[in-house]
C-alpha cells in the first residue's frame, strides 16, 4: 500500500469530518461534502442524513478514483437528543485512527462515561467493519462501513 495514500486518506480525514472548524458545502440533491485537495490528490465526503445519514467517501488521483469508503449509521432510537456531543466525541476519536487504517477511529477510545469501539476486518486495501458509541454503557450510536481499492481494467 502507498504509504503517500494512506498519508492523505488520514490527513484529508482531519482535514474534514474530524475537523472542529471545517463545514461541508450543501450539494444540489440536498446533501452535504467535504472536499480536499493536495497536489493530484482529492479527497470527498458526502453524506445525506444527519441524526442517521449514508454517505461516500472518495480518493481521485489524477482525475480517476482509486479509494472508497460507503458508510451508514447514527444515533440509535430514543438516543437522539445526545446527537451533538456524540458526533463531537466521534470526530474525536476518527482524528485518532491508527496510521496503518485510516478508515475510521481505532479499535478503542474512553472518555470519561463514553466510549468508542470500531471493529473491523481488512485493511484499508479492502475491509468491512463497525463502529458503536456507548455513554454510561448503553450503545447511543451506530456505523457501518466498506471501502477499499478501486481497480479498472486498462
Amino acid at each position: 500500500m502507498d504509504k503517500q495514500l494512506l498519508g492523505f486518506i488520514a490527513k484529508a480525514k482531519k482535514q474534514a469530518y474530524a475537523s472542529t472548524s471545517a463545514k461541508p458545502k450543501k450539494t444540489k440533491d440536498g446533501g452535504k461534502t467535504y472536499t480536499i485537495k493536495q497536489g493530484d490528490y482529492v479527497y470527498t465526503d458526502t453524506y445525506f442524513g444527519n441524526l442517521i445519514d449514508c454517505g461516500q467517501e472518495r480518493v481521485y488521483f489524477k482525475g480517476k478514483v482509486i479509494w472508497a469508503m460507503a458508510y451508514r449509521g447514527g444515533m440509535c432510537r430514543g438516543k437522539e437528543h445526545m446527537d451533538n456531543v456524540a458526533f463531537d466525541f466521534l470526530k474525536g476519536c476518527i482524528s485518532k485512527m491508527p496510521k496503518e487504517f485510516p478508515a475510521r477511529g481505532p479499535k478503542v477510545v474512553k472518555k470519561g462515561d463514553w466510549k468508542y469501539e470500531n471493529k473491523w476486518k481488512g485493511d484499508i486495501r479492502g475491509f468491512i467493519g463497525e463502529e458503536n458509541i456507548y455513554y454510561k454503557g448503553e450503545k447511543v450510536c451506530f456505523r457501518n462501513y466498506v471501502g477499499g481499492l478501486i481497480k479498472n481494467k486498462k
